[in-house]
């Protein structure tokens, strides 16, 4: 009886909900760079206005904005985007807040955060636009000047029963899409494009465009489909969650990523850095993926940084299948230590090539089980097909490839010739099904 009383106060609520949901046009002045202030604070006067049930409708026009743009609490909202946003392309007017790693200094703020939301929609009746205006942000010099101090493009954090779909990402400053700590999510019909020219490769000149990622989820239950990213950093990423900060997940697990097309760092798991909370991902499964000219492809990643011999993490049942990537331009599979500039006890960027160069196995405390690579095919590679690089006091387990193919198999591509791949620190990997080459470190069955 008390369930049904239950049910039913959910279903009036529910009426009621549905009943006074209305679709509101947002009225913001369009194609003028000088209302970018008062169209990002009357669309946060929107956001906040919104009621269960509504709709926020943005036309088919290009609205300009500074950072800013705040939402929190949505309960069974939808924002359906028809138009664009583009976001103002220097630092001059964008707000700022305390540093997140520091708060006696300032950051500038995400361009658009929505947070603590429950069914959540972000939809558009023909393509959606979010543009970053990164170009301006983006530059080795301005790196060595701002570092990391850049505005994520959209971020959506402790949010449950979310769904993404038609909304397109471009020239993002940094980040361009994160779900952090989210459950019950389904992102579909996206795209994000991140590039300094339409070279169809990445340049140095296009590498400028640093940490550009694409889509980053954290949280359970994801499932991300007929999506495409063109970026100068992971394009799809599976971040960690530890148990200790969770509140809609203590693990980030059961995601799928499926029918997509990748280039820049990759398929990526992590990085992840151990924790006294202890860092989890597992149950991920890439699948049906075409990766054209990436840079790197498959991505398995540890952080270093972290020493504390109490700090565990975990990197559980991972797949990668149907994946064919088409002359990639670095690594074509790295299994391993992060490689970064931008970390301590990172694996160099300039590691192998570089004399003197460093890159230290993962940390001992993070566990890696189970990851297979099935079905993938890898055309012209431009150097050695990979690094599997584990740490001998807590080696690698369960690590299978099951037609893992390079098409040509060329012993004499740098840096590791005929050994083909940097392998070490695995227990009993297997190869099969007529992977070729074979790691050396792995054994083969048929």
């Amino acid at each position: 009886m008390a369930h049904m009383a239950s049910w039913f106060l959910s279903f009036l609520a529910f009426l009621v909900d549905t009943a006074t949901a209305s679709t509101i046009e947002w009225a913001g002045r369009p194609d003028d760079q000088a209302s970018a202030s008062n169209n990002t604070a009357d669309l946060n006067v929107a956001l906040a206005t919104l009621l269960p049930g509504d709709t926020l409708s943005i036309p088919n026009s290009t609205f300009w904005l500074t950072g800013g743009v705040r939402s929190t609490g949505l309960v069974n909202v939808t924002l359906r985007l028809d138009g664009t946003l583009r976001f103002l392309a220097e630092r001059k007017g964008w707000p700022v807040e305390a540093c997140a790693h520091d708060h006696n200094k300032t950051c500038v703020q995400k361009a658009i955060l929505i947070a603590n939301a429950r069914g959540l929609t972000l939809t558009s009746a023909g393509a959606g636009m979010v543009d970053g205006n990164g170009a301006a942000w983006w530059g080795y010099l301005n790196y060595l000047r701002y570092a990391e101090d850049r505005p994520k493009l959209l971020t959506i954090q402790n949010a449950t029963d979310v769904l993404v779909e038609r909304w397109h990402f471009r020239q993002s400053a940094y980040h361009t899409f994160h779900a952090d700590d989210v459950a019950r999510v389904e992102i579909r019909f996206c795209s994000i494009d991140n590039r300094v020219n339409a070279a169809d490769s990445h340049s140095v000149e296009n590498l400028a465009a640093l940490n550009t990622d694409g889509f980053d989820v954290q949280g359970r239950d994801i499932h991300i489909h007929h999506t495409s990213v063109w970026n100068q950093d992971d394009c799809f990423t599976i971040v960690p969650t530890n148990s200790n900060t969770g509140v809609n997940a203590r693990c980030t697990e059961n995601i799928l990523v499926e029918h997509v097309n990748a280039s820049g760092l990759g398929l990526t798991v992590g990085s992840i850095s151990a924790s006294t909370h202890h860092s989890c991902i597992r149950n991920v499964t890439f699948r049906h993926a075409t990766m054209h000219h990436t840079y790197k492809g498959i991505y398995m990643k540890v952080d270093n940084h972290v020493t504390n011999p109490n700090a565990t993490a975990e990197i559980t049942n991972i797949l990668y299948e149907n994946i064919t990537m088409e002359e990639p331009e670095q690594v074509p599979i790295w299994i391993g230590p992060a490689q970064e500039a931008d970390s301590k006890n990172a694996c160099s960027l300039a590691w192998p090539e570089l004399p003197g160069s460093k890159c230290p196995p993962p940390i001992p405390t993070v566990d890696w089980t189970n990851v297979t690579l099935r079905n993938i095919r890898v055309v012209g590679a431009k150097v050695s097909p990979g690094i599997i690089f584990g740490n001998s006091e807590n080696p690698m387990r369960g690590l299978v490839f099951d037609n893992v193919v390079f098409d040509p198999v060329d012993p004499k591509a740098r840096p590791w010739k005929e050994q083909f791949y940097y392998c070490k620190g695995v227990d009993r990997g297997v190869a099969t099904h007529g992977t070729m080459p074979v790691p050396p470190c792995f054994s083969t069955t048929s």
